[in-house]
């Protein structure tokens, strides 16, 4: 089993945010697995669920907004008896350029108070994830709040959704046993 969680905040006036690429990216990667999201609010996230390279896969996209991802992430693994191993995370990345991916095993946060909100609650930061890039504004703080609350432009999407797309494709080759080495080679750029 594995549980692939996007990251972003619920809403329509959130739903082209920069800050939503790794709920866009799941909705990509649930038209291609053929398998829709329903409301699961004990869990405080819409699920989806596959089977995808012989393995289970549950889709993820919290309901408690970026900042609290941590409260959905950890409901869902403890609902389903998941190990840190068996998540991937799919989260924006504005210190990457547009059409930029970056997976990595581990690490901190950069800041991302999305995945700060996973480590608090899972208690690691030993989980996969996969960043995609979505630019970075002047460094002031309410530069940066009002660049991932901001829509994509059609240029940036145009950059943006290959990446949404290989983000999902490099979920499901690690789902499907793929070496984290090739995965990170094919699609790290």
């Amino acid at each position: 089993m594995k549980i692939i969680v996007g990251l972003g905040n619920v809403g329509q006036q959130y739903a082209n945010n920069r800050h939503n690429a790794g709920f866009l990216a799941l909705d990509i990667l649930s038209d291609k697995l053929n398998c829709s999201f329903s409301l699961k609010s004990d869990l405080h996230a819409y699920l989806a669920a596959a089977f995808f390279g012989g393995q289970k896969i549950y889709l993820v996209k919290p309901t408690t907004m970026m900042n609290d991802s941590g409260i959905a992430v950890k409901a869902v693994m403890s609902y389903f008896k998941a190990e840190i191993k068996d998540l991937i995370v799919i989260v924006d990345d504005i210190d990457r350029d547009y059409g930029q991916i970056r997976i990595k095993k581990s690490g901190l946060s950069g800041g991302h108070n999305g995945l700060k909100s996973i480590e608090s609650a899972i208690k690691s930061d030993k989980y996969i994830r996969i960043r995609i890039g979505t630019g970075r504004p002047a460094h002031q703080a309410q530069a940066v709040i009002k660049h991932v609350l901001g829509d994509f432009t059609a240029e940036q999407m145009e950059l943006v959704r290959p990446r949404l797309q290989d983000a999902g494709s490099a979920a499901l080759d690690l789902v499907s046993g793929a070496a984290f080495n090739q995965v990170t080679n094919k699609y790290n750029n």
